[in-house]
């Protein structure tokens, strides 16, 4: 059975960090358990898209308990998944009010500025987590990537080195590849695109990058070979079946 592409959001880090308050923090003995079991189950239906079931136990949450931090994660997380991201700003903002330093609120913060285009405010908020875990190499790359976004080179390129420095991380490895692809170094992008394919073979995204600096290049046959290499792997990939099919038929790749 051919494989479906999978979104950034799974292969990076965990789409709702929030889950881990259920074994991170602790609760007061009286309805621990009541709480513990909601959220499990808040969290089991936001991963089945039963948004409706999520926001419930989650609400339930705060009948046992005003103001925990369970359940305003949790429901931040539901709007989130929905990109209704002004709503689950509310909820992450409030859980700050009483808990400043979780740092499963400001991951929701700055993610919702992200998918809202707030370059910097998403910036802020991915600071104070590494004022918490300064060794977060997600989030090194996050801001990484929210440097680049902005046409901060320099910046972007700190952020992923200090990742890398920690541990192998793809995503920090393609941002600078991407930076070199931003900056017209075609030639070395290619390179960079290159190696992070022996590893990542399964990742459409590195090809479609791969195959649009072969395009800068005016080498489109090159571009064809690299987005045919994928397809051969059995993965479905509209964004590849696409690019694929202007190259071949010489249409237009941009609109």
């Amino acid at each position: 059975m051919d494989q479906t592409e999978k979104p950034r959001a799974e292969l990076n880090e965990e789409l709702f960090p929030g889950e881990n308050l259920l074994n991170k923090l602790e609760e007061t003995p009286e309805n621990s358990d009541q709480i513990s079991e909601l959220s499990k189950k808040g969290y089991f239906f936001l991963k089945e898209d039963n948004i409706q079931e999520a926001v419930k136990s989650f609400s339930e949450i705060l009948k046992l308990e005003e103001n925990n931090n369970y359940a305003l994660v949790g429901l931040g997380d539901s709007e989130r998944k929905q990109n209704h991201f002004t709503e689950a700003i509310k909820y992450y903002s409030e859980c700050l009010k009483f808990y400043p330093e979780n740092s499963y609120a400001l991951f929701g913060l700055a993610d919702c500025y992200r998918g809202m285009n707030q370059q910097y405010r998403s910036i802020e908020y991915w600071n104070k987590i590494l004022d918490i875990d300064p060794q977060n190499k997600v989030i090194l790359t996050r801001i990484g990537d929210a440097l680049r976004n902005t046409g901060d080179y320099a910046g972007a390129t700190e952020y992923y080195n200090k990742a890398l420095n920690i541990d192998f991380d793809i995503y920090a490895a393609l941002g600078l590849a991407l930076i070199c692809k931003g900056e017209g170094k075609y030639e070395e992008a290619i390179d960079r695109l290159s190696n992070l394919i022996k590893n990542d073979q399964k990742n459409y995204r590195l090809y479609i990058d791969l195959a649009d600096c072969y395009i800068k290049l005016n080498k489109p046959q090159k571009a064809i070979e690299a987005l045919e290499s994928f397809q051969k792997l059995g993965i479905r990939s509209t964004a590849i079946n696409e690019l694929l099919d202007k190259l071949r038929n010489n249409k237009p790749l941009y609109n």
